[in-house]
This record gives structure tokens, sequence and C-alpha cells, in this order.
């Protein structure tokens, strides 16, 4: 099963469909829109998947919410929350220079190797207004429960996960983390970690970060 296949399968599981925002963004997110008039902003919600931050985004007042994913799928589920939806890669956005204040991906950078990573990043940077700020996670060295499968060197695996089978994943070191966005004028970032339920010998491990443009 290919990359993306895996991915519009997974889109097509219950549990697939998120409906509850992450606390750590909510946490970087409110406080620096409380410094801003939040309605006259513009926001893209990369990789939007099921379509949970578009609601988060909504619901603060940011003005002009649009979402993007690489699957059909998943857009088929965001489009509940009546946002605009892009398919798209983002390795290649369809969008202007400085179209957006805010952009958020939150769960998605770190599919695909090293090198797309480095090409999402710079067309992050291209679309993101001077300014605005970029929140967004980024699957640390510390994690185990995704690391398992076929090992393609460097932290990058193509893990035999279920949920996504055959996705390419890599492991980011906190280095390699400053070191990725060292094109932004700063990079904030903290580290969140769980195990999941009774599986105590396994961690899932984000870097969580602000990078300001």
């Amino acid at each position: 099963m290919s990359g993306l296949a895996s991915w519009e399968k997974h889109y097509t599981r219950q549990k697939s469909a998120l409906h509850y925002p992450d606390e750590n963004l909510v946490r970087m997110l409110v406080p620096w829109l409380t410094q801003r008039d939040a309605a006259s902003l513009k926001a893209l919600d990369l990789g939007c998947g099921s379509g949970r931050h578009l609601a988060l985004l909504d619901d603060t007042g940011v003005g002009s919410i649009t979402g993007s994913d690489i699957s059909e799928n998943a857009l088929s589920i965001a489009a509940a929350f009546g946002k605009p939806l892009v398919l798209c890669d983002n390795r290649s956005l369809p969008f202007d220079d400085a179209s957006f204040d805010i952009i958020v991906c939150w769960g998605s950078l770190h599919y695909g190797d090293k090198q797309s990573f480095a090409e999402q990043v710079s067309e992050i940077y291209r679309v993101l207004k001077p300014g605005g700020a970029l929140f967004g996670t980024l699957r640390s060295e510390f994690d185990t429960m995704m690391r398992k499968g076929r090992d393609l060197g460097n932290n990058v695996w193509v893990t035999e996960l279920s949920d996504i089978e055959s996705s390419v994943v890599s492991f980011y070191s906190e280095e390699e983390l400053r070191k990725g966005f060292e094109s932004f004028l700063a990079v904030t970032y903290g580290i969140m970690e769980r195990t999941p339920l009774g599986r105590m010998s396994e961690r899932v491990s984000h870097w969580y970060f602000r990078a300001d443009r």
C-alpha cells in the first residue's frame, strides 16, 4: 500500500474523525491571538485531517480560515466545518507568497523523509506573512510507538503501525528542530509525551513549537 493510499484508508476509520483540539495548541494559540485583532487574520490549517483545528480557529475568532490536506477522504470529513478546503501536498502549496498570518501544522510535518520536511518548511515560510506564526508539531527522536517497521537510516522509518502502514515517518532531535526553522526569526518549543493506554513500555513523543516569521 502506498503512503497516500494508507492515509485514504485511515480516514475511513471512525476513530480518525477527531473532534477536540489539542490542548497544547490552545495554550500557544490563544495568548498569541489576544495580542492581535483575530477577526482581521487569515489562517491555514495545513494537513487539517478531519478538521478539529478548523473549529478551534473559528472558535477563537480568526476571520478567514482555510484547510488543506493530501487526503480526499480527510477533506470530506472536514467539510462539515464549512470552511474552504484545498487538496494539496505540503511541499507545493497553491497559495501566493505571504498569504497567511497563522499556519497550523499539527501532526503532519514528520510524515515523509527529512528532505520532504525541508521542502515543507520552505513552502510554509513562503506563504506565511512577516509577523505571522507557525504552530506545529514534529515527532521526536524519543518516540517508540511509531518507530516500527523498516529502518531507512537517519531516524527515518517506513512504519508498520496499522493505522498508517507503509507511510514514511521521520523522527527529530532537538538540534534538528532548531536547525529546521533557522530561517524564521525565532522558534519556541517544548515536548509532549504519553504512553498508550496499557502499554507502558511504549512512548508517543512530539516536539510542539511556535515559529515566528
